[in-house]
């Protein structure tokens, strides 16, 4: 299947028990220093919903399993789509408008195949909540963004997804962001993590800025575009790996 059917391809839908979590909305305010605890903790690894911290900031939590997803198809994905606006788009339809990548990494990106993993910056645009945003992602391993490996073995994480992000090149810096794949008989579970507003310097600006309107809509976005990743990663990876 082509990218330009994909994109025609219905959205799945919240599935209804994420719409009741997101209703009920507790979970665990698990400060950013702490967040190897997600790796280990199997009660953090399915929390669904979103908190204000006490410093003003918000995290979010998402969950996604994905069966029949390696830890290879996620490392191509995102070495994979950065390459073309299409790609992106087809990723989420409506909400995701284009990307880019820093001319630092361009001979990262134009490899034949997926090389290992190297520190990038890419340049999503997208719509989160009902704002369009130019974000800048600065995409780091695992180690430097403060996982520890160890634990990482210990309970099966296979790999991290892990940046900071920021908006308008890094004017406003703002957000550290996690997507952890942990291995399942069948697959891969997701477990993500937003701290939003973590690296917003002002105060003011953080208040304005980082809402729960803004949380909210952060959770509905990650749980539509994995579900939609799932549907679409097998497809693509075998036509374009």
């Amino acid at each position: 299947m082509e990218i330009k059917e994909l994109l025609k391809k219905a959205l799945p839908k919240m599935p209804p028990e994420i719409e009741k979590a997101l209703i009920k909305n507790q979970i665990t305010k698990t400060p950013f220093d702490q967040k190897n605890n997600v790796l280990s903790d199997s009660d953090l690894q399915t929390e669904i919903g979103y908190t204000k911290m006490d410093d003003g900031t918000y995290l979010v939590s998402m969950i996604c399993p994905m069966p029949g997803i390696t830890a290879e198809m996620i490392d191509w994905w995102f070495w994979w789509h950065p390459q073309a606006k299409e790609r992106y788009q087809v990723w989420f339809p409506g909400e995701h408008y284009g990307i880019g990548y820093s001319k630092k990494q361009k001979e990262y990106f134009n490899q034949k195949s997926c090389p290992p993993f190297q520190n990038n910056t890419q340049y999503p645009l997208e719509k989160i909540g009902s704002a369009k945003l130019p974000l800048r992602i600065d995409f780091v391993t695992p180690q430097e963004f403060g996982f520890s490996e160890e634990v990482m073995k210990k309970n099966n994480i296979q790999c991290i997804v892990c940046g900071h992000v920021g908006a308008f090149n890094n004017l406003v810096k703002h957000t550290e962001m996690a997507h952890i794949f942990r291995q399942t008989e069948d697959g891969l579970f997701m477990i993500s993590r937003f701290w939003l507003g973590k690296t917003m310097k002002s105060s003011l600006l953080r208040k304005i800025i980082i809402t729960e309107d803004m949380a909210k809509g952060m959770a509905e976005h990650c749980c539509v575009e994995y579900r939609n990743l799932h549907e679409i990663l097998p497809i693509l990876y075998e036509k374009y790996k």
